[in-house]
């Protein structure tokens, strides 16, 4: 690291250059590179037209996106941070949302108008070199604060019930886990260990009341099932755990909402679908979450098909991502109102060239529902996901990286593609209108956004 006011040299880099050892290093990496003619429409020969099925589009569109920020406490103590997360749910009712075009413009003024149906759920926490409250190191500080904003008011869908808060979702949720970590009481979850003195696992209850390690008295906290806390430093920057905690967010908070209807409106949930941007899948230390989110989902869908409903429809979109390189490289060459799901064998050939195939299939650590390749027949393409159709992987008999392409198994495919359809966007490339906008509404720029939190910060710390 240079010293304040010193600049590098201009040919620095000429050692780089001269090193034959970086020349052979470069030589031998292997990466995705675009296909020749002949090698992009053999891929584009592999998709095929959509199933045809009658379907219907909901009433309701919710669409969940996040943003975060880290924010230094002055401009002399730059290793001194807070972390900010904001998640955005935005609601469209689709019987309103022909209004929003005129002719082939959309009217911002009715768009500005969505802004009233836009929540955004708003998370701090202290980062490198900031305790909160009487903990004595980040860490704590960092495991503290995200318990107190799980359980707090703002998530809760009843203020005055904690059990209805986020906290209560992600303990339904830990009491779904396979194996010994699972208590099948969502009113209560096991922690594999005390992050302080390292024995477990941990048994603690849905209750407000602060709880103990059983072993050494120290301060536990639900949301360490998470895992998060394990990648906080106290003296570097967080910005890794504080974006895992932004995506373990983007998939709990819908789930959060599917859960308070499935409880008091479950047929409700025949009248919505979920957008969430990104794949479908938990990634890190939370990562455990993508089997309980799998059964919670199958669980749902037993229950409105009892009533003579279809199953949820969500939908993960991808906006960045390997996958979506790879389409950038082939899509030209695909006829519109083409799809592909996205088998093992087509993943690690054309797009993880030059990686071992896993054992259990791809994802099998983190995604719960299936990719798609999607070119509408107005020629734009998307990846998306859809959830996979079983509770487990590993059901009895079923040959799981078969079973999960297989598009009669997905009963919300023909819905999925027709809400696509209607609420492609030329705001962006390949965009839909509903992430679009939660992400408009909810992401933090660089400027002005995040110079505003910095001032923030710094005017509440600086007190």
């Amino acid at each position: 690291m240079p010293y304040e006011g010193q600049f590098a040299s201009k040919s620095a880099h000429s050692g780089f250059l001269k090193n034959p050892d970086i020349k052979e290093f470069l030589n031998d990496c292997k990466y995705l590179t675009p296909p020749s003619d002949a090698e992009a429409q053999n891929m584009a020969s592999l998709f095929i037209e959509p199933p045809q099925a009658e379907a219907k589009l909901p009433s309701f569109v919710i669409a969940v996106d996040g943003s975060n920020y880290e924010s230094s406490l002055d401009d002399k103590l730059p290793s001194t941070k807070v972390g900010y997360i904001q998640i955005g749910s935005l609601l469209i009712i689709l019987r309103e949302f022909a209004s929003l075009r005129v002719g082939k413009f959309v009217d911002p003024f009715k768009v500005a108008e969505l802004q009233d149906n836009n929540s955004a759920l708003t998370f701090s926490m202290p980062s490198a070199n900031i305790k909160w409250g009487s903990k004595l190191n980040v860490r704590d500080s960092f495991r503290a604060a995200v318990d107190d904003q799980f359980i707090g008011v703002r998530t809760r869908f009843n203020p005055d019930d904690p059990l209805t808060s986020l906290r209560s979702t992600l303990f339904h949720l830990a009491s779904l886990r396979p194996g010994e970590l699972g208590t099948g009481n969502p009113h209560s979850l096991r922690i594999h260990k005390c992050p302080d003195c390292g024995k477990g696992p941990l048994e603690v209850e849905d209750v407000p009341d602060q709880q103990k390690c059983q072993f050494c008295g120290a301060d536990v906290y639900p949301t360490d099932c998470l895992r998060i806390w394990e990648e906080v430093n106290d003296y570097q920057s967080n910005q890794i755990a504080i974006s895992r905690l932004m995506l373990a967010l983007e998939q709990l908070i819908p789930l959060h909402y599917m859960r308070h209807f499935y409880k008091n409106a479950p047929l409700m949930l025949n009248e919505m679908a979920f957008f969430i941007d990104g794949p479908l899948a938990v990634f890190g230390n939370p990562a455990w979450m993508h089997r309980s989110i799998m059964i919670f989902l199958q669980e749902v869908n037993r229950k409105l098909s009892k009533h003579g409903q279809g199953p949820l429809s969500i939908i993960g979109l991808q906006k960045t991502g390997q996958v979506v390189d790879h389409v950038a490289l082939i899509e030209r060459f695909i006829p519109n109102n083409r799809i592909l799901a996205i088998d093992d064998e087509y993943r690690y050939k054309f797009i993880l060239s030059g990686r071992d195939p896993s054992g259990q299939g791809f994802g099998f650590e983190t995604y719960f529902g299936q990719d798609f390749i999607y070119k509408t027949p107005s020629g734009r393409t998307f990846v998306f996901a859809l959830p996979y159709p079983y509770g487990s992987k590993e059901s009895p008999g079923v040959d799981f990286t078969q079973e999960k392409v297989k598009f009669e198994n997905y009963q919300q495919l023909p819905h999925a593609l027709k809400l696509i359809n209607y609420l492609e966007s030329d705001l962006y490339e390949n965009a839909v209108i509903p992430i679009a906008l939660a992400h408009r509404f909810t992401a933090i720029s660089f400027r002005p956004g995040g110079r505003v939190l910095d001032l923030l910060t710094r005017a509440s710390l600086n007190r």
